[in-house]
């Protein structure tokens, strides 16, 4: 069972692809969570920094909850 932590966007990418290399892995983790608008506005709402290397414990929460466990 994944616990929601902060951690660094490629680890949490890599959790949803551990088949990929890591570029392929965080292009798609983007890619989906640029696809779910829901999660899009709570990210939003949580002044998501995407220049930031790492998510918040609350956004990788809000991950999790849209996209399912990795």
């Amino acid at each position: 069972m994944f616990t929601p932590r902060t951690c660094l966007k490629s680890e949490l990418a890599m959790l949803y692809a551990p088949d990929s290399c890591i570029e392929t892995a965080v292009k798609n983790l983007y890619r989906w969570i640029h696809h779910c608008q829901p999660l899009c506005r709570d990210l939003e709402r949580m002044n998501y920094n995407p220049r930031r290397k790492h998510f918040m414990k609350r956004e990788v929460e809000a991950i999790v909850h849209h996209l399912g466990e990795p």
